[in-house]
């Protein structure tokens, strides 16, 4: 079995248009940029989930038509065998790079479809459903590719660089049939929640967790789960982001927008919160949180 510190993670892409190595001013409407994806993690419930897999056989982004109402529509940046991924190994800010250097022409996206083809789910019990066998059941969304709203729009000019993140959210994405005891279901429904993060505008959060060890050390806790919550909410429903704790009981999240937020972090019986941390743009906020 995996180590159950890797539990508490689910996907997403990191997207970084190059600079272009033509010459010229900068231009929303003119020029090319190129496109790379890449992986990295966000959580799961690590008590439950032993794999979480996912297959992408076709990555669209869709450009706005320009004032002039030309050069609008979808554009393929990769469509092939699968590209499958174990949720699971990608922690903590590592990054796995899924498309490399694809054209992307100047202007306005708003936009991005990912079709997934497979998927499949462990659960420590050693219940296993699949997309092969129709326990993995996708939503209709699935022969088109599920819709990933950029918001704001992500404006793309000749000459520069930017990242996107886009997150899936794991403990949306799979949901129980029926509902209320996971562990038992009958099948699970697989419909991609995605949070989507400008990295240029966004910050990145660190730090661990920590405990009592009984003697009055503070250590590392690790498998427990961190979430990132709108200032003044302790509902975790409402995290905007959360992910689990590794062995030594550090974690990092990618693409948090400028504010303020509150966080929660629990293992177990154990819980604990640090109030109004402040995230900044393109920069690192490392923090501690005591949970008892």
């Amino acid at each position: 079995m995996r180590h159950t510190a890797k539990l508490a993670l689910a996907l997403s892409l990191l997207t970084v248009i190059q600079a272009c190595s033509g010459g010229g001013s900068a231009s929303a409407t003119g020029g090319t940029g190129f496109l790379t994806l890449e992986a990295t993690d966000k959580p799961f419930d690590h008590s439950l989930v032993v794999e979480a897999s996912l297959g992408i056989d076709l990555v669209r982004i869709h450009r706005n038509a320009d004032a002039a109402g030309g050069g609008g529509g979808f554009l393929t940046l990769y469509e092939g065998p699968p590209m499958n991924f174990d949720l699971l190994d990608l922690q903590n800010g590592v990054v796995r790079t899924l498309v490399a250097a694809a054209p992307l022409p100047a202007g306005q996206y708003r936009q991005l479809r990912l079709r997934v083809s497979s998927g499949r789910l462990e659960l420590t019990n050693g219940n296993v459903y699949t997309t092969d066998d129709g326990s993995l059941e996708l939503s209709s969304q699935a022969t088109s590719g599920f819709k990933i709203f950029v918001d704001p729009p992500l404006i793309v000019a000749d000459l520069e660089s930017y990242k996107l993140l886009l997150d899936f959210d794991l403990t949306k994405t799979f949901k129980a049939i029926p509902g209320d005891d996971p562990e038992n279901a009958t099948k699970f429904h697989l419909h991609p929640v995605i949070r989507v993060a400008n990295l240029g505008l966004s910050g990145t959060l660190a730090g661990i967790v920590v405990a009592d060890d009984g003697d009055g050390n503070l250590i590392g806790v690790d498998m427990a789960t961190v979430y990132v919550l709108p200032e003044g909410s302790t509902n975790p429903d409402d995290a905007l982001a959360s992910t689990g704790t590794a062995a030594d009981g550090t974690f990092k999240v990618l693409g948090l927008l400028p504010g303020v937020y509150d966080l929660s972090a629990t293992k177990e019986l154990l819980s604990g919160s640090l109030l109004a941390v402040t995230i900044t743009a393109d920069t690192l906020t490392e923090v501690e949180i005591l949970i008892q």
